[in-house]
């Protein structure tokens, strides 16, 4: 038999929109993705804000609450968006989180376009957080139990009772895996699972068990006899509501479309910039970085990006980009430190066309200084000096 996996009370504190937005807004792209919703967004736009970076070795996955005022976001960007839109839906406007760099101007129509996602974050924001209030319980489920609910085959969920479980009664909003809202429409108290399955409808328990037994092992994983017979057994009856806390956020999504959500990602609009065009994964960045600059040479490990840096390291009075002496490698490690520099403190990003490049992603830090690679696929250009009024001419030294 397995190892038992105690299944805890439900949750009754009040329930946050910080500590549901996160798992709301990734089962709100999955929606998508199966087609069970329309954001007006791309399936491929969509799996893209879901996807892992995992060769990111600079960003734990782990780690909660990330900067969002400064770096390239990492993967997977969902959890970025996420946090962007609770502070915009908390401040009632949308976040700006990048800062502005000297001379590069961005849309004039994105103060419009500003206008009208505020106005819909108010609204829609609120609606999700009021919806939120009305909430008072929340439970996890596993795989492929959720499915079956999310699905509508699976309508009584079997717990054991006891504790703030007998606290839920008929009329209650359970909160599903903080994504999920149902309502509690009867409760149903048994003296065992067996007696449970028995009595009711047992393709609604558990959908795909054929027999009482079965089903018993099942409910075993998770408690022992013991727990079940100083407790008893909860049959709770589930309905959907007519409306889901996804609602609301299809339509903010809906709403901001690409350019708005790549807004929310810290990507800044200007001509040329590429609506749905996505942050590249830093491990991407990196990657192109330190490909070799001369790949036929076998006595040579400089990498395009040491290359490029060979080039700039004499434009800067303020001797930004740092000292560029020693071997091959010892030169690959300071571009590496300067990359890795402005990969994590950029305040500017664009993926944008740019002759002659053509579509291309940069970013820049508040002075100014920044680097460039090519899309699809990822190669990197050079670094890039502070914008400055003729500055082809003077060499971009300054």
């Amino acid at each position: 038999m397995e190892e038992q996996r105690q299944l805890s009370s439900p949750e009754m504190a009040k329930f946050q929109l910080k500590d549901t937005i996160e798992a709301l807004l990734k089962f709100t792209l999955t929606l998508s993705i199966e087609e069970s919703l329309d954001l007006g967004l791309s399936k491929e736009f969509c799996s893209n804000l879901l996807k892992d970076d995992e060769d990111d070795s600079t960003y734990p996955s782990s780690t909660s609450n990330p900067d969002l005022s400064e770096g390239v976001p990492p993967y997977p960007l969902y959890k970025h968006l996420a946090s962007a839109l609770c502070k915009s839906i908390s401040n009632r406007a949308i976040h700006s989180i990048k800062a502005n760099i000297p001379l590069i101007h961005e849309d004039s129509s994105m103060k419009q376009k500003e206008h009208e996602w505020n106005k819909i974050i108010l609204e829609k924001g609120s609606d999700l957080v009021n919806m939120l209030e009305t909430v008072g319980f929340g439970l996890h489920v596993q795989e492929p139990f959720f499915s079956q609910i999310k699905d509508g085959k699976k309508t009584i969920e079997g717990r054991c009772a006891g504790g703030d479980y007998n606290r839920i009664e008929s009329g209650s909003l359970v909160l599903f895996n903080k994504c999920l809202l149902l309502q509690v429409h009867d409760v149903h108290y048994y003296a065992s699972f067996s007696d449970m399955l028995a009595t009711e409808d047992l393709a609604k328990v558990l959908p795909g068990v054929k027999t009482v037994e079965e089903g018993v092992e099942i409910y075993r994983r998770f408690y022992s006899e013991e727990k079940e017979r100083e407790n008893g057994v909860l049959a709770i009856f589930l309905t959907k509501p007519t409306s889901q806390l996804y609602d609301h956020l299809v339509a903010i999504l809906e709403a901001l479309h690409y350019e708005g959500v790549t807004r929310l990602l810290g990507i800044s609009h200007t001509v040329g910039t590429i609506p749905d065009a996505l942050p590249l994964p830093r491990s991407s960045l990196l990657s192109a970085f330190s490909t070799p600059h001369n790949p036929n040479v076998k006595t040579s490990i400089l990498s395009d990006g040491a290359r490029a840096l060979a080039k700039h390291v004499n434009r800067s009075d303020g001797k930004f980009w740092g000292s560029f002496a020693g071997n091959e490698s010892h030169k690959n490690m300071l571009a590496l430190n300067v990359i890795n520099h402005l990969v994590a403190h950029c305040r500017w990003i664009n993926a944008h066309i740019i002759p002659p490049h053509g579509p291309v992603f940069e970013i820049r830090v508040h002075d100014g200084y920044g680097a460039r690679w090519a899309l699809n696929p990822p190669k990197f250009i050079g670094f890039l000096e502070p914008y400055m009024e003729d500055g082809h001419a003077r060499g971009w030294k300054h």
